[in-house]
């Protein structure tokens, strides 16, 4: 039993780690190649640029971690896949048109991050990946 849960914790932080690294890497080709993620860039750049690294850091790492509990933690098994990744898009709404963008791409990430935690029953690898995620983009929109 504990060899068995050693591996899915493997599974699921390399899966998570793949995902971060693909989503970080993805990110700058979509702002400079897509409308509506250069919009949401800008959107977010003014509320973001106040940040201090620092900041960014706690900021991704408390959300990365209570928003893995809550959606895939005590949702997923409760309410499945979609529908636990159709809330956590529609919690990402903004006051902006531009912020449909991110319910849609946060819905596909909840996806990706429910996705993890539905193969291995394992929530180390989406908070890895969410946190990553949160803090590597918040510090590229920051820098830009």
């Amino acid at each position: 039993m504990h060899g068995r849960y050693a591996l899915r914790l493997l599974v699921s932080l390399g899966l998570g780690l793949g995902l971060a690294l693909a989503v970080v890497a993805m990110t700058p080709v979509f702002v400079e190649r897509a409308r509506w993620a250069r919009a949401l860039h800008e959107e977010l750049a003014e509320l973001i640029q106040a940040l201090a690294p620092s900041e960014i850091t706690v900021l991704a790492l408390s959300s990365g971690i209570a928003e893995e509990l809550l959606f895939r933690g005590a949702m997923q098994p409760v309410l499945g896949l979609l529908l636990s990744s159709a809330i956590f898009g529609l919690v990402h709404v903004g006051p902006r048109k531009v912020f449909l963008a991110w319910i849609t791409w946060a819905f596909v990430m909840g996806l990706l991050f429910g996705l993890i935690f539905e193969l291995t029953g394992v929530l180390w690898g989406p908070i890895l990946a969410h946190v990553w995620i949160n803090q590597r983009n918040m510090s590229y929109i920051r820098r830009r």
